[in-house]
């Protein structure tokens, strides 16, 4: 993998500022496959491909209706269907790190912030300490850290933020990983990264 970028956030999801490790050899391959982004609003497709283990044939006779039908309607690079066996080869394109909100720090700053809870580790950059200090408490109590920015690239640390442990893979954190790949996509014109702050949570691969 290659080391962490800073994304804006995707349409849809809270303002903020998303940092990336991107997968280099799923991007090399989606590059080559002409694949970009997976898209799938209802999660359905994901919810099936989290049903074929990465690399590993699986006979299409022993999926589930709906499972075929997603199998036969996936965008090309995704999987292979050849002579009734089915191979994913998919995976999250990137594990976000990540999500910091640039504001001061205030309840509607850490109510941006906590929104990313189920998805990545999260926190306020603030230019400024908070004026009520019981901001800091809140803060620490929805696991949101708390960095106050001198404008020296070394933020100072108020709050630490809580390291985010996934409870389980699921379509949802997929749809996620695969929106801040697109916003990478569109921002990012070539791979040089950029530092993140070294306060980062884990996501499960595949």
């Amino acid at each position: 993998m290659t080391g962490p970028v800073q994304v804006p956030s995707p349409r849809g999801y809270r303002a903020a500022t998303l940092h990336l490790t991107i997968d280099h050899a799923e991007h090399t391959r989606r590059q080559s496959a002409g694949l970009g982004r997976i898209r799938d609003s209802h999660g359905a497709l994901l919810d099936t491909l989290m049903a074929l283990p990465p690399g590993i044939p699986v006979h299409h006779d022993d999926l589930t209706e709906r499972q075929r039908n997603d199998v036969r309607r996936a965008p090309a690079g995704i999987l292979d269907l050849t002579l009734g066996i089915v191979t994913r080869h998919a995976i999250r394109p990137c594990r976000v790190d990540l999500a910091t909100v640039h504001a001061a720090c205030t309840r509607d700053s850490i109510g941006r912030a906590t929104s990313y809870a189920p998805f990545c580790t999260r926190a306020v950059v603030t230019p400024t300490p908070p004026r009520r200090k019981y901001l800091l408490s809140e803060a620490n109590y929805w696991g949101v850290g708390v960095f106050l920015d001198h404008g020296d690239g070394e933020p100072e640390t108020l709050v630490e933020p809580s390291p985010w442990r996934p409870k389980r893979h699921t379509p949802a954190a997929w749809r996620f990983a695969e929106a801040a790949y697109a916003s990478y996509l569109s921002h990012t014109p070539n791979t040089e990264t950029t530092k993140t702050p070294s306060h980062a949570g884990e996501q499960p691969r595949g």
